[in-house]
Protein backbone atom coordinates (compact mmCIF):
# COMPACT_ATOMS: atom_id res chain seq x y z
CA UNK A 1 0.00 0.00 0.00
CA UNK A 2 2.45 2.44 0.95
CA UNK A 3 4.00 2.01 -2.27
CA UNK A 4 1.74 2.12 -4.41
CA UNK A 5 0.71 5.63 -2.53
CA UNK A 6 4.38 6.65 -2.93
CA UNK A 7 4.15 6.11 -6.73
CA UNK A 8 0.77 7.72 -6.99
CA UNK A 9 2.09 10.82 -5.13
CA UNK A 10 5.29 10.69 -7.45
CA UNK A 11 2.95 10.61 -10.57
CA UNK A 12 1.26 13.70 -9.49
CA UNK A 13 4.25 15.72 -8.11
CA UNK A 14 5.67 15.24 -12.09
CA UNK A 15 2.37 15.79 -13.62
CA UNK A 16 2.20 19.35 -12.01
CA UNK A 17 5.81 20.23 -12.76
CA UNK A 18 5.54 18.93 -16.16
CA UNK A 19 1.91 21.35 -16.52
CA UNK A 20 3.95 24.07 -15.19
CA UNK A 21 6.74 23.66 -17.41
CA UNK A 22 4.84 23.08 -20.75
CA UNK A 23 3.02 26.28 -19.87
CA UNK A 24 6.58 27.94 -19.67
CA UNK A 25 7.71 26.86 -23.02
CA UNK A 26 4.01 27.38 -24.16
CA UNK A 27 4.68 31.31 -23.25
CA UNK A 28 7.81 31.01 -24.51
CA UNK A 29 7.17 29.83 -27.94
CA UNK A 30 4.13 32.18 -28.72
CA UNK A 31 6.41 34.47 -27.95
CA UNK A 32 9.33 33.87 -29.96
CA UNK A 33 6.64 33.20 -32.64
CA UNK A 34 5.55 36.67 -32.35
CA UNK A 35 9.49 37.73 -33.20
CA UNK A 36 9.60 35.19 -35.41
CA UNK A 37 12.82 33.34 -34.29
CA UNK A 38 11.35 30.04 -33.07
CA UNK A 39 13.89 27.62 -33.32
CA UNK A 40 13.40 23.79 -34.88
CA UNK A 41 15.19 22.06 -31.67
CA UNK A 42 12.39 24.43 -29.26
CA UNK A 43 9.47 23.22 -30.96
CA UNK A 44 11.06 20.05 -30.58
CA UNK A 45 11.73 20.00 -26.75
CA UNK A 46 7.81 21.94 -26.25
CA UNK A 47 6.63 18.31 -28.20
CA UNK A 48 8.59 16.02 -26.05
CA UNK A 49 7.50 17.98 -22.97
CA UNK A 50 3.89 17.63 -24.29
CA UNK A 51 4.50 13.91 -25.06
CA UNK A 52 5.66 13.28 -21.20
CA UNK A 53 2.55 15.08 -19.89
CA UNK A 54 0.27 12.33 -21.61
CA UNK A 55 2.33 9.90 -21.08
CA UNK A 56 1.89 10.79 -17.42
CA UNK A 57 -2.04 11.21 -17.93
CA UNK A 58 -2.32 7.75 -19.55
CA UNK A 59 -0.45 6.07 -16.06
CA UNK A 60 -2.70 8.22 -13.93
CA UNK A 61 -5.75 6.82 -15.98
CA UNK A 62 -4.77 3.19 -15.47
CA UNK A 63 -4.32 3.38 -11.68
CA UNK A 64 -6.96 2.93 -9.17
CA UNK A 65 -5.77 5.72 -6.68
CA UNK A 66 -7.20 8.62 -7.13
CA UNK A 67 -5.21 11.99 -6.77
CA UNK A 68 -6.58 15.38 -5.82
CA UNK A 69 -4.30 18.63 -5.52
CA UNK A 70 -5.98 21.47 -3.58
CA UNK A 71 -4.50 24.92 -2.19
CA UNK A 72 -5.02 25.88 1.09
CA UNK A 73 -8.32 27.87 0.38
CA UNK A 74 -8.98 24.17 -0.84
CA UNK A 75 -9.71 24.98 -3.77
CA UNK A 76 -8.90 21.94 -6.57
CA UNK A 77 -5.69 22.72 -8.95
CA UNK A 78 -5.70 19.17 -10.33
CA UNK A 79 -7.86 15.67 -10.33
CA UNK A 80 -6.46 13.03 -11.70
CA UNK A 81 -8.33 11.31 -14.61
CA UNK A 82 -9.67 8.61 -12.64
CA UNK A 83 -11.70 10.03 -9.85
CA UNK A 84 -15.00 8.43 -11.19
CA UNK A 85 -13.61 5.37 -9.82
CA UNK A 86 -14.08 6.15 -6.22
CA UNK A 87 -15.98 9.18 -6.16
CA UNK A 88 -18.95 8.45 -9.18
CA UNK A 89 -18.31 11.73 -10.52
CA UNK A 90 -16.96 12.47 -13.68
CA UNK A 91 -13.77 14.53 -14.33
CA UNK A 92 -15.88 17.50 -15.50
CA UNK A 93 -17.94 17.93 -12.69
CA UNK A 94 -15.59 17.64 -10.17
CA UNK A 95 -13.61 20.21 -12.07
CA UNK A 96 -17.04 22.07 -12.29
CA UNK A 97 -17.53 22.38 -8.28
CA UNK A 98 -13.97 23.05 -7.80
CA UNK A 99 -14.10 22.19 -4.06
CA UNK A 100 -11.71 19.69 -1.86
CA UNK A 101 -15.15 19.44 0.49
CA UNK A 102 -17.05 18.39 -2.81
CA UNK A 103 -15.35 14.60 -2.68
CA UNK A 104 -13.90 14.69 0.84
CA UNK A 105 -14.67 15.52 4.43
CA UNK A 106 -13.82 19.41 5.77
CA UNK A 107 -11.72 18.00 8.49
CA UNK A 108 -9.87 15.11 7.63
CA UNK A 109 -6.57 16.76 7.92
CA UNK A 110 -5.35 19.09 10.55
CA UNK A 111 -3.33 21.45 8.88
CA UNK A 112 -1.06 22.26 11.93
CA UNK A 113 0.14 18.68 12.42
CA UNK A 114 0.93 18.55 8.21
CA UNK A 115 2.52 21.40 8.29
CA UNK A 116 4.69 20.41 11.18
CA UNK A 117 5.29 16.36 9.50
CA UNK A 118 4.81 17.46 6.38
CA UNK A 119 3.24 14.32 5.60
CA UNK A 120 0.04 12.22 6.84
CA UNK A 121 -0.28 8.53 6.15
CA UNK A 122 -3.34 5.79 6.76
CA UNK A 123 -6.09 8.35 6.77
CA UNK A 124 -9.40 6.61 7.11
CA UNK A 125 -12.67 8.43 6.37
CA UNK A 126 -15.84 7.52 5.07
CA UNK A 127 -17.91 9.52 2.18
CA UNK A 128 -20.62 8.73 -0.03
CA UNK A 129 -20.17 8.92 -4.14
CA UNK A 130 -22.19 10.45 -6.74
CA UNK A 131 -25.47 7.60 -6.13
CA UNK A 132 -25.15 7.78 -2.24
CA UNK A 133 -23.26 4.31 -1.71
CA UNK A 134 -20.70 4.71 1.47
CA UNK A 135 -17.03 3.97 0.31
CA UNK A 136 -13.99 4.20 2.98
CA UNK A 137 -11.02 4.88 1.57
CA UNK A 138 -7.51 5.63 2.77
CA UNK A 139 -5.84 9.17 2.83
CA UNK A 140 -2.84 10.19 2.17
CA UNK A 141 -2.22 14.26 2.62
CA UNK A 142 1.25 15.27 1.51
CA UNK A 143 2.59 19.44 1.54
CA UNK A 144 4.35 19.73 -2.10
CA UNK A 145 6.88 21.90 -2.26
CA UNK A 146 5.71 24.71 -4.28
CA UNK A 147 5.12 28.58 -3.84
CA UNK A 148 1.00 28.64 -3.79
CA UNK A 149 1.00 26.02 -1.04
CA UNK A 150 -0.85 23.37 -2.58
CA UNK A 151 -1.35 19.76 -0.79
CA UNK A 152 -1.92 16.28 -2.60
CA UNK A 153 -4.77 14.36 -1.60
CA UNK A 154 -3.93 10.25 -2.48
CA UNK A 155 -7.10 8.42 -2.19
CA UNK A 156 -7.39 4.06 -2.22
CA UNK A 157 -10.93 2.44 -2.08
CA UNK A 158 -10.48 0.26 0.89
CA UNK A 159 -14.22 -0.79 1.31
CA UNK A 160 -14.23 -4.41 0.18
CA UNK A 161 -11.19 -4.66 2.45
CA UNK A 162 -12.96 -3.41 5.32
CA UNK A 163 -15.93 -5.73 4.82
CA UNK A 164 -13.67 -8.60 4.80
CA UNK A 165 -11.71 -7.58 7.39
CA UNK A 166 -14.80 -7.43 9.22
CA UNK A 167 -16.56 -10.66 8.66
CA UNK A 168 -13.06 -11.99 9.00
CA UNK A 169 -13.73 -10.62 12.44
CA UNK A 170 -17.21 -12.13 13.21
CA UNK A 171 -16.00 -15.17 11.98
CA UNK A 172 -12.81 -15.22 14.40
CA UNK A 173 -15.70 -14.37 17.39
CA UNK A 174 -17.71 -17.71 16.01
CA UNK A 175 -15.12 -19.11 16.02
CA UNK A 176 -13.90 -18.78 19.10
CA UNK A 177 -17.48 -18.95 20.65
CA UNK A 178 -17.80 -22.30 19.37
CA UNK A 179 -14.65 -23.55 20.51
CA UNK A 180 -15.40 -22.21 23.80
CA UNK A 181 -18.36 -24.06 23.97
CA UNK A 182 -17.04 -27.19 22.54
CA UNK A 183 -14.55 -27.30 25.22
CA UNK A 184 -17.08 -26.71 28.00
CA UNK A 185 -18.86 -29.47 26.58
CA UNK A 186 -16.39 -31.97 26.86
CA UNK A 187 -15.32 -30.90 30.30
CA UNK A 188 -18.99 -31.27 31.25
CA UNK A 189 -19.10 -34.36 29.14
CA UNK A 190 -15.61 -35.49 30.84
CA UNK A 191 -17.11 -35.03 34.13
CA UNK A 192 -20.08 -36.64 33.98
CA UNK A 193 -18.58 -39.90 32.40
CA UNK A 194 -16.21 -39.53 35.87
CA UNK A 195 -19.28 -39.59 37.49
CA UNK A 196 -20.87 -42.23 35.58
CA UNK A 197 -17.34 -44.52 35.95
CA UNK A 198 -16.84 -43.86 40.05
CA UNK A 199 -20.14 -44.55 41.03
CA UNK A 200 -19.97 -48.33 39.38
CA UNK A 201 -19.10 -49.84 42.64
CA UNK A 202 -20.37 -53.23 42.76
CA UNK A 203 -19.22 -54.89 38.97
CA UNK A 204 -17.01 -52.70 37.26
CA UNK A 205 -13.40 -51.16 37.67
CA UNK A 206 -11.73 -48.70 35.52
CA UNK A 207 -8.02 -48.43 35.24
CA UNK A 208 -4.93 -47.12 33.62
CA UNK A 209 -1.18 -48.11 32.97
CA UNK A 210 2.33 -47.06 31.37
CA UNK A 211 3.93 -49.04 29.04
CA UNK A 212 5.72 -50.49 31.81
CA UNK A 213 2.66 -51.22 33.67
CA UNK A 214 2.49 -49.25 36.82
CA UNK A 215 -1.08 -48.18 37.74
CA UNK A 216 -1.54 -44.51 37.05
CA UNK A 217 -5.46 -44.15 37.61
CA UNK A 218 -7.80 -46.72 39.16
CA UNK A 219 -11.62 -46.15 39.83
CA UNK A 220 -12.80 -46.24 43.61
CA UNK A 221 -14.68 -49.34 42.57
CA UNK A 222 -11.10 -50.99 43.96
CA UNK A 223 -12.42 -51.01 46.86
CA UNK A 224 -15.42 -53.25 46.82
CA UNK A 225 -13.35 -55.84 44.09
CA UNK A 226 -9.56 -55.72 45.17
CA UNK A 227 -10.34 -54.82 49.13
CA UNK A 228 -7.58 -52.16 48.27
CA UNK A 229 -8.35 -48.42 48.08
CA UNK A 230 -7.52 -46.77 44.74
CA UNK A 231 -4.29 -45.01 46.82
CA UNK A 232 -3.39 -48.36 47.29
CA UNK A 233 -3.68 -49.40 44.21
CA UNK A 234 -1.48 -46.78 42.12
CA UNK A 235 1.88 -46.28 40.99
CA UNK A 236 2.21 -50.12 41.92
CA UNK A 237 2.60 -52.78 38.85
CA UNK A 238 -0.75 -54.71 37.92
CA UNK A 239 1.15 -58.20 38.22
CA UNK A 240 1.20 -57.26 42.14
CA UNK A 241 -2.78 -57.79 42.14
CA UNK A 242 -2.95 -61.01 39.92
CA UNK A 243 -2.61 -64.34 41.37
CA UNK A 244 0.72 -65.47 40.22
CA UNK A 245 -0.04 -69.44 40.75
CA UNK A 246 -3.07 -68.97 38.24
CA UNK A 247 -2.88 -70.62 34.84
CA UNK A 248 -4.25 -66.71 33.68
CA UNK A 249 -1.69 -65.15 34.79
CA UNK A 250 0.71 -66.91 31.92
CA UNK A 251 -2.18 -65.53 29.76
CA UNK A 252 -1.80 -61.63 30.78
CA UNK A 253 1.56 -61.68 29.78
CA UNK A 254 1.25 -62.97 26.52
CA UNK A 255 -1.19 -60.03 25.78
CA UNK A 256 1.56 -57.70 27.60
CA UNK A 257 3.49 -59.09 24.63
CA UNK A 258 1.27 -58.42 21.90
CA UNK A 259 0.33 -54.96 23.66
CA UNK A 260 4.14 -54.17 23.17
CA UNK A 261 4.44 -55.92 19.78
CA UNK A 262 1.46 -53.53 18.38
CA UNK A 263 -0.84 -56.72 17.47
CA UNK A 264 -4.90 -56.14 18.77
CA UNK A 265 -5.43 -57.52 22.02
CA UNK A 266 -8.76 -59.31 22.29
CA UNK A 267 -11.11 -59.54 25.81
CA UNK A 268 -9.89 -62.16 28.37
CA UNK A 269 -10.24 -62.96 32.02
CA UNK A 270 -7.85 -62.91 34.62
CA UNK A 271 -8.01 -64.12 38.38
CA UNK A 272 -6.84 -61.21 40.97
CA UNK A 273 -6.79 -61.72 45.08
CA UNK A 274 -8.91 -60.10 47.34
CA UNK A 275 -7.43 -58.65 50.72
CA UNK A 276 -9.99 -61.12 52.07
CA UNK A 277 -8.32 -64.03 50.50
CA UNK A 278 -10.97 -64.87 48.00
CA UNK A 279 -10.06 -64.92 44.27
CA UNK A 280 -11.56 -62.90 42.06
CA UNK A 281 -12.93 -63.38 37.99
CA UNK A 282 -12.27 -60.24 35.85
CA UNK A 283 -13.25 -59.57 32.70
CA UNK A 284 -10.78 -57.60 30.76
CA UNK A 285 -11.36 -55.52 27.76
CA UNK A 286 -8.40 -52.87 26.96
CA UNK A 287 -7.85 -49.48 24.81
CA UNK A 288 -4.16 -49.50 23.85
CA UNK A 289 -3.26 -46.10 23.27
CA UNK A 290 0.16 -45.42 21.10
CA UNK A 291 2.00 -42.09 19.86
CA UNK A 292 2.32 -40.77 16.50
CA UNK A 293 5.23 -43.39 15.25
CA UNK A 294 2.53 -46.36 16.69
CA UNK A 295 4.79 -46.93 20.28
CA UNK A 296 3.19 -48.40 23.23
CA UNK A 297 3.18 -45.78 25.84
CA UNK A 298 -0.30 -46.43 28.00
CA UNK A 299 -3.11 -48.33 28.55
CA UNK A 300 -6.84 -48.13 29.91
CA UNK A 301 -9.30 -51.02 30.68
CA UNK A 302 -12.24 -51.70 31.79
CA UNK A 303 -12.92 -55.14 34.20
CA UNK A 304 -16.35 -56.58 35.11
CA UNK A 305 -16.47 -59.25 38.38
CA UNK A 306 -17.74 -62.15 36.45
CA UNK A 307 -17.07 -64.38 39.75
CA UNK A 308 -20.39 -65.04 40.30
CA UNK A 309 -21.10 -65.82 36.70
CA UNK A 310 -18.01 -68.41 36.33
CA UNK A 311 -19.63 -70.24 39.74
CA UNK A 312 -23.18 -70.08 37.91
CA UNK A 313 -22.07 -71.17 34.43
CA UNK A 314 -20.60 -74.56 36.55
CA UNK A 315 -23.80 -75.12 37.81
CA UNK A 316 -25.92 -74.43 34.92
CA UNK A 317 -23.22 -76.90 33.09
CA UNK A 318 -23.86 -79.64 35.74
CA UNK A 319 -27.85 -79.61 35.57
CA UNK A 320 -28.02 -79.85 31.86
CA UNK A 321 -25.75 -82.81 31.80
CA UNK A 322 -28.38 -84.19 34.46
CA UNK A 323 -31.06 -82.71 32.09
CA UNK A 324 -29.69 -84.01 28.73
CA UNK A 325 -29.17 -87.60 30.63
CA UNK A 326 -33.18 -87.20 31.28
CA UNK A 327 -34.00 -85.89 27.92
CA UNK A 328 -31.96 -88.96 26.54
CA UNK A 329 -33.66 -91.51 28.61
CA UNK A 330 -37.36 -89.88 27.37
CA UNK A 331 -36.24 -89.46 23.93
CA UNK A 332 -35.57 -93.64 23.99
CA UNK A 333 -38.93 -93.67 25.50
CA UNK A 334 -40.68 -91.67 22.96
CA UNK A 335 -38.40 -93.77 20.46
CA UNK A 336 -40.50 -96.63 21.99
CA UNK A 337 -43.83 -94.77 21.72
CA UNK A 338 -43.11 -93.55 18.00
CA UNK A 339 -42.54 -97.27 17.14
CA UNK A 340 -45.71 -98.59 18.08
CA UNK A 341 -47.41 -95.48 16.66
CA UNK A 342 -46.02 -96.47 13.47
CA UNK A 343 -47.35 -100.12 13.78
CA UNK A 344 -50.80 -98.51 14.30
CA UNK A 345 -51.19 -95.63 11.89
CA UNK A 346 -53.81 -97.08 9.75
CA UNK A 347 -56.16 -96.34 13.09
CA UNK A 348 -55.08 -92.97 13.01
CA UNK A 349 -55.29 -92.06 9.22
CA UNK A 350 -59.25 -91.52 8.97
CA UNK A 351 -58.40 -88.85 12.00
CA UNK A 352 -55.83 -86.94 9.88
CA UNK A 353 -58.49 -87.33 6.35
CA UNK A 354 -61.11 -85.91 8.57
CA UNK A 355 -58.61 -83.08 10.26
CA UNK A 356 -59.88 -79.20 8.79
CA UNK A 357 -55.56 -78.45 9.40
CA UNK A 358 -53.58 -79.24 6.48
CA UNK A 359 -51.51 -82.62 7.08
CA UNK A 360 -48.85 -83.50 4.52
CA UNK A 361 -46.02 -85.87 4.58
CA UNK A 362 -42.85 -84.93 2.06
CA UNK A 363 -39.27 -85.70 2.23
CA UNK A 364 -36.37 -83.30 2.20
CA UNK A 365 -36.50 -81.96 -1.10
CA UNK A 366 -40.22 -80.64 -0.15
CA UNK A 367 -42.02 -83.58 -2.73
CA UNK A 368 -45.04 -84.82 -0.72
CA UNK A 369 -45.80 -88.33 -0.19
CA UNK A 370 -49.35 -87.62 1.50
CA UNK A 371 -51.54 -85.01 2.00
CA UNK A 372 -54.67 -85.12 3.28
CA UNK A 373 -58.43 -83.69 1.99
CA UNK A 374 -58.72 -80.21 3.91
CA UNK A 375 -55.18 -79.74 1.89
CA UNK A 376 -56.20 -80.29 -1.24
CA UNK A 377 -59.59 -78.75 -1.03
CA UNK A 378 -57.80 -75.52 -0.01
CA UNK A 379 -55.61 -75.74 -3.46
CA UNK A 380 -58.27 -77.30 -5.68
CA UNK A 381 -56.23 -80.22 -6.69
CA UNK A 382 -56.98 -83.87 -6.09
CA UNK A 383 -54.55 -85.85 -4.64
CA UNK A 384 -52.77 -87.57 -7.62
CA UNK A 385 -51.91 -84.24 -8.71
CA UNK A 386 -50.59 -83.12 -5.41
CA UNK A 387 -48.33 -86.52 -4.35
CA UNK A 388 -45.66 -86.37 -6.16
CA UNK A 389 -44.52 -82.66 -6.30
CA UNK A 390 -42.30 -80.20 -4.56
CA UNK A 391 -44.38 -77.60 -2.50
CA UNK A 392 -41.29 -75.64 -2.16
CA UNK A 393 -41.81 -73.94 -5.23
CA UNK A 394 -45.18 -72.37 -4.11
CA UNK A 395 -43.92 -70.75 -1.18
CA UNK A 396 -42.35 -67.28 -1.22
CA UNK A 397 -38.47 -67.33 -2.14
CA UNK A 398 -37.07 -65.89 0.66
CA UNK A 399 -39.60 -67.70 3.18
CA UNK A 400 -38.55 -71.01 1.23
CA UNK A 401 -34.67 -69.90 1.70
CA UNK A 402 -35.23 -69.04 6.04
CA UNK A 403 -37.62 -72.40 6.36
CA UNK A 404 -34.96 -74.68 4.64
CA UNK A 405 -32.09 -73.34 7.40
CA UNK A 406 -34.54 -73.95 9.99
CA UNK A 407 -34.70 -77.26 8.78
CA UNK A 408 -31.17 -77.92 8.45
CA UNK A 409 -30.93 -77.59 12.37
CA UNK A 410 -33.13 -80.00 13.12
CA UNK A 411 -32.04 -83.61 15.17
CA UNK A 412 -33.04 -86.54 16.60
CA UNK A 413 -33.22 -84.70 20.39
CA UNK A 414 -34.90 -81.94 18.93
CA UNK A 415 -36.93 -83.40 15.77
CA UNK A 416 -39.77 -80.12 15.42
CA UNK A 417 -39.77 -76.39 14.13
CA UNK A 418 -42.40 -74.16 13.67
CA UNK A 419 -42.49 -72.04 10.68
CA UNK A 420 -44.88 -69.28 9.30
CA UNK A 421 -43.95 -68.17 5.73
CA UNK A 422 -45.71 -66.76 2.57
CA UNK A 423 -47.41 -68.92 0.09
CA UNK A 424 -48.37 -68.32 -3.66
CA UNK A 425 -51.98 -69.05 -4.41
CA UNK A 426 -52.85 -69.96 -7.85
CA UNK A 427 -55.70 -67.09 -8.29
CA UNK A 428 -52.35 -64.67 -7.46
CA UNK A 429 -52.82 -64.08 -4.09
CA UNK A 430 -50.42 -64.23 -1.30
CA UNK A 431 -51.50 -65.96 1.93
CA UNK A 432 -49.71 -66.89 5.38
CA UNK A 433 -49.73 -70.47 6.44
CA UNK A 434 -48.24 -71.53 10.00
CA UNK A 435 -46.74 -74.98 9.69
CA UNK A 436 -45.43 -77.19 13.11
CA UNK A 437 -42.58 -79.51 11.00
CA UNK A 438 -41.55 -83.06 12.63
CA UNK A 439 -38.13 -84.89 11.20
CA UNK A 440 -38.58 -88.46 11.60
CA UNK A 441 -36.07 -90.36 12.89
CA UNK A 442 -35.69 -94.09 12.09
CA UNK A 443 -34.47 -96.46 15.24
CA UNK A 444 -30.93 -95.62 13.77
CA UNK A 445 -31.37 -92.03 14.40
CA UNK A 446 -31.36 -91.86 10.15
CA UNK A 447 -33.79 -89.01 8.95
CA UNK A 448 -36.37 -90.58 6.95
CA UNK A 449 -39.32 -87.79 6.18
CA UNK A 450 -40.95 -85.05 7.69
CA UNK A 451 -44.54 -84.90 8.73
CA UNK A 452 -46.28 -81.53 9.14
CA UNK A 453 -49.61 -80.18 9.99
CA UNK A 454 -50.70 -76.53 9.13
CA UNK A 455 -52.79 -73.54 8.70
CA UNK A 456 -54.12 -70.73 7.08
CA UNK A 457 -53.38 -67.45 9.04
CA UNK A 458 -53.74 -64.89 6.66
CA UNK A 459 -56.67 -63.59 8.51
CA UNK A 460 -54.86 -63.44 11.67
CA UNK A 461 -51.53 -61.93 10.30
CA UNK A 462 -53.32 -59.03 8.66
CA UNK A 463 -54.90 -58.79 12.16
CA UNK A 464 -51.41 -58.61 13.65
CA UNK A 465 -50.03 -56.13 11.10
CA UNK A 466 -53.19 -53.29 11.65
CA UNK A 467 -52.65 -53.89 15.22
CA UNK A 468 -48.87 -52.75 15.14
CA UNK A 469 -49.41 -50.38 12.65
CA UNK A 470 -52.08 -49.08 14.87
CA UNK A 471 -49.09 -49.03 17.87
CA UNK A 472 -46.78 -47.45 15.52
CA UNK A 473 -49.26 -44.17 14.75
CA UNK A 474 -50.55 -43.93 18.19
CA UNK A 475 -47.00 -43.56 19.13
CA UNK A 476 -46.02 -41.24 16.31
CA UNK A 477 -49.10 -38.75 17.31
CA UNK A 478 -47.94 -38.67 21.36
CA UNK A 479 -45.35 -36.32 19.87
CA UNK A 480 -47.10 -34.13 17.86
CA UNK A 481 -48.13 -30.64 20.37
CA UNK A 482 -51.74 -29.64 20.99
CA UNK A 483 -51.56 -27.13 18.31
CA UNK A 484 -49.78 -29.77 15.56
CA UNK A 485 -52.68 -32.34 16.68
CA UNK A 486 -55.36 -29.40 15.63
CA UNK A 487 -53.77 -28.74 12.38
CA UNK A 488 -53.97 -32.38 11.42
CA UNK A 489 -57.19 -32.57 12.46
CA UNK A 490 -58.37 -29.86 10.17
CA UNK A 491 -56.01 -30.56 7.33
CA UNK A 492 -57.37 -34.79 7.72
CA UNK A 493 -60.75 -33.31 7.29
CA UNK A 494 -60.03 -31.79 3.73
CA UNK A 495 -59.80 -28.57 5.17
CA UNK A 496 -57.34 -25.68 2.69
CA UNK A 497 -54.34 -23.68 4.29
CA UNK A 498 -56.40 -20.60 3.90
CA UNK A 499 -59.21 -22.64 5.92
CA UNK A 500 -57.28 -23.63 8.48
CA UNK A 501 -55.66 -20.51 9.28
CA UNK A 502 -59.04 -18.47 9.68
CA UNK A 503 -60.28 -21.37 11.51
CA UNK A 504 -57.43 -21.32 13.89
CA UNK A 505 -57.02 -17.48 13.78
CA UNK A 506 -53.23 -17.80 12.49
CA UNK A 507 -51.33 -17.37 9.74
CA UNK A 508 -51.09 -19.21 6.76
CA UNK A 509 -47.27 -18.97 7.30
CA UNK A 510 -47.40 -20.48 10.12
CA UNK A 511 -49.94 -23.15 9.23
CA UNK A 512 -47.50 -24.44 6.75
CA UNK A 513 -44.78 -24.48 9.17
CA UNK A 514 -47.33 -26.50 11.75
CA UNK A 515 -48.10 -29.09 8.79
CA UNK A 516 -44.76 -29.45 8.12
CA UNK A 517 -43.72 -30.26 11.25
CA UNK A 518 -46.31 -32.64 12.07
CA UNK A 519 -45.88 -34.33 8.76
CA UNK A 520 -42.14 -34.80 9.74
CA UNK A 521 -42.53 -36.01 13.29
CA UNK A 522 -45.33 -38.40 11.49
CA UNK A 523 -43.14 -40.02 8.48
CA UNK A 524 -45.74 -39.21 6.12
CA UNK A 525 -45.64 -37.79 2.60
CA UNK A 526 -48.35 -36.99 1.83
CA UNK A 527 -52.09 -35.90 2.76
CA UNK A 528 -53.15 -39.59 2.12
CA UNK A 529 -50.83 -40.97 4.41
CA UNK A 530 -51.41 -39.04 6.54
CA UNK A 531 -55.32 -39.51 6.31
CA UNK A 532 -54.68 -43.42 7.04
CA UNK A 533 -52.59 -42.63 9.96
CA UNK A 534 -55.21 -40.81 11.52
CA UNK A 535 -57.62 -43.48 10.52
CA UNK A 536 -55.57 -46.37 12.48
CA UNK A 537 -54.68 -43.94 15.40
CA UNK A 538 -58.42 -43.57 15.68
CA UNK A 539 -59.03 -47.68 15.65
CA UNK A 540 -56.77 -47.79 18.79
CA UNK A 541 -57.59 -47.65 21.89
CA UNK A 542 -54.88 -45.41 23.46
CA UNK A 543 -55.19 -42.26 21.26
CA UNK A 544 -59.40 -42.78 21.33
CA UNK A 545 -59.00 -41.92 24.69
CA UNK A 546 -56.35 -39.07 24.32
CA UNK A 547 -58.68 -37.41 21.47
CA UNK A 548 -61.47 -37.73 23.36
CA UNK A 549 -59.49 -35.75 26.01
CA UNK A 550 -58.51 -33.60 23.85
CA UNK A 551 -62.14 -32.83 22.05
CA UNK A 552 -63.55 -32.24 25.52
CA UNK A 553 -61.02 -29.44 25.95
CA UNK A 554 -60.41 -27.69 23.06
CA UNK A 555 -63.09 -28.50 20.71
CA UNK A 556 -61.62 -30.27 17.97
CA UNK A 557 -60.15 -34.12 17.36
CA UNK A 558 -59.03 -35.99 14.77
CA UNK A 559 -62.11 -37.26 12.15
CA UNK A 560 -62.19 -40.28 10.43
Amino acid sequence: MATSQKTSGTFAAENLRLKAQVAQLEDRLDHLVEEGGVSESLKQAARNQLSAERLNRSVLEGVSDVVLVANDSRRLTYVSPNVHLLFGYSLEEVERHGRLGFLLPANLVDPDVLESRGQLTNIECRILDSIGRPRDLLVTAKRLQSADGRIMYTCRDITERKRLKSELELLRLSLEQKVEERTQELRESRAQYRRLVESLHEEYLFYSTTAKGTVVYVSPSALNILGLRPDQVVGRSWRKFVDTESPSFKLVEEMEEKRSAGLPVPGYEVEVRHTNGETRVLAVREVVIRDADGCFIANESICRDVTAERETKIEIDRIRAQLEECVEQRTAELRAMYERLLDSEHRYRSLVEDNPDFVIRWQGNGVRSFVNDAYCRYWGECTESLVGTSFFPSIVESDCEALQQQLVAITANSPVVVSEYRVKLPDGRIAWHRWSHRALFDAAGKLGEYQSVGSDITSRRGAEERIRETVVAEARLRHLTQRECEVMTLVVAGSANKVIARRLDLSIKTIEKHRSSLMRKLGVKSVPELVRLAMLAEAGPTLAKSNAHKKSSNGVGIQP
